[in-house]
């Protein structure tokens, strides 16, 4: 008797140490693969920033004034379907072949065998970046990339829609995981009235946003996309709830330019 109770101690020590050890080697996945997403979005943001210098926006004015006088006639909005958990009724648009809103068409291009830029975008080791987004309350800077695909979002956030393109007059909305962790959209929850969104876009100039509206709503819902802004820079950040993989539910957030 003694033994047999011996042996069923010893088969449920073993099963308790496989089980620990498994979640061991779960959590530590987790953390490499945390850690390889944030150190591969680092490195895609700073090419971008290394290619594309900060400039003031009396330095874009004088750069690119003339051309968005031309261009103001043939203003056109950006519809990429998402074929990842983004399915929102996108409202129809066009795009241009890059995937991006067509807005100015004169500035330099610069190539290399990894990365080229254009007016519309910089493409670093394949992904079109459209810009950058900083959030200084959750301490987050990632790309801003033009097609919302599985491969992108595990290493930066989107454009979703847009009316006439990132820092210009009008709605965009940018999309990002929520992986209930420190990566991309997951502290979003965190964001309040007030607090600071800052775009860059690929002629280098940076507009700081402010947070003026948050709700939750479904996946379904695009009534917001095409909101009147008053001929204002607008964003919209969108991100599942934490529970919004089983429920469809959406944090959605507006931000206005200073």
């Amino acid at each position: 008797m003694e033994s047999k109770e011996k042996n069923v101690l010893t088969i449920l020590l073993i099963i308790i140490v496989v089980i620990i050890i498994g979640i061991i080697g779960y959590l530590s996945y987790e953390v490499i693969s945390q850690n390889s997403k944030q150190k591969h979005s680092e490195e895609i943001s700073d090419e971008f920033d290394r290619l594309v210098p900060t400039i003031s926006e009396d330095e874009y004015n004088e750069q690119y004034g003339n051309n968005e006088e031309n261009d103001a006639n043939s203003t056109n909005e950006q519809n990429i379907q998402p074929n990842n958990q983004y399915t929102e009724n996108v409202p129809t648009g066009t795009t241009n072949p890059s995937g991006t809103s067509s807005q100015k068409s004169s500035s330099t291009t610069r190539s290399s065998s990894t990365t080229t830029t254009s007016s519309s975008g910089v493409n670093v080791a394949g992904y079109w970046v459209l810009g950058t987004i900083r959030i200084p309350v959750t301490g987050i800077k990632y790309s801003i990339f033009s097609q919302p695909t599985r491969q992108a979002l595990e290493r930066g956030v989107s454009v979703l829609y847009t009316a006439n393109g990132l820092n210009q007059p009008g709605n965009t909305v940018i999309v990002g995981h929520n992986y209930r962790n420190r990566l991309f959209f997951s502290k979003n929850k965190n964001l309040k009235n007030g607090d600071k969104v800052i775009i860059k876009d690929s002629s280098g100039l940076e507009i700081t946003y402010t947070i003026y509206n948050k709700f939750t709503t479904n996946s379904g819902d695009a009534s917001f996309f095409q909101r009147d802004t008053g001929g204002k820079r607008e964003i919209t950040l969108s991100t599942c709830t934490d529970q919004g993989t089983k429920t469809g539910e959406r944090l959605i957030i507006f931000a206005r330019a200073d």
